[in-house]
């Protein structure tokens, strides 16, 4: 897995106030394309990009492109070490209970403005469109220090099935 070629770019494109480009970097990377790429897909099954993405349309996203998903919460997950995964990082907030639904936010809609995607790949390093690097999973707790804990992950059990005209819609 690569970094896409134009990740730098579209992460200070995106870089909004609760938002940004994390998700369709994550997706940009497990296809090995362009952010810009994901973009033109992603409008295709979902309208204009609102500047954000949501776990469940990452997940439908690939499982349009004929990737084999699922939902593992944090608990639930065994072992990294076979497949690729994109983790839903949750950003705790200031308010006294840091427990979920809300974090350390006031409402759900503020957790969810606060959340970070990266991409696992088999158990060996992890990658951050933020950082524009991957970087060794033995690290991932150091990155997390800054108040962030990973929820749930969407497991990519199997690459995309369809054929590449399949993949374009044409």
């Amino acid at each position: 897995m690569k970094i896409p070629k134009d990740n730098k770019e579209m992460t200070e494109r995106f870089t909004i106030d609760k938002g940004g480009i994390c998700g369709l970097s994550c997706l940009a990377v497990i296809e090995s394309k362009s952010i810009s790429d994901v973009l033109n897909d992603w409008k295709n099954f979902f309208g204009d990009f609102k500047g954000y993405a949501n776990f469940k349309d990452l997940r439908t996203y690939l499982e349009k492109k004929g990737y084999d998903c699922q939902f593992v919460n944090r608990n639930g997950y065994t072992k990294f070490l076979k497949h690729t995964f994109i983790a839903r990082i949750q950003w705790i907030g200031n308010k006294e209970d840091k427990k979920a639904p809300f974090y350390g936010w006031g409402h759900w809609t503020e957790a969810s403005a606060h959340t970070h995607f990266i991409v696992i790949q088999k158990g060996n390093k992890f990658f951050c469109n933020e950082e524009n690097k991957w970087i060794r999973m033995g690290d991932l707790s150091k990155y997390l220090k800054n108040g962030g804990i990973i929820t749930s992950f969407i497991k990519i059990k199997s690459g995309a099935t369809l054929t590449p005209s399949e993949k374009r819609g044409t």
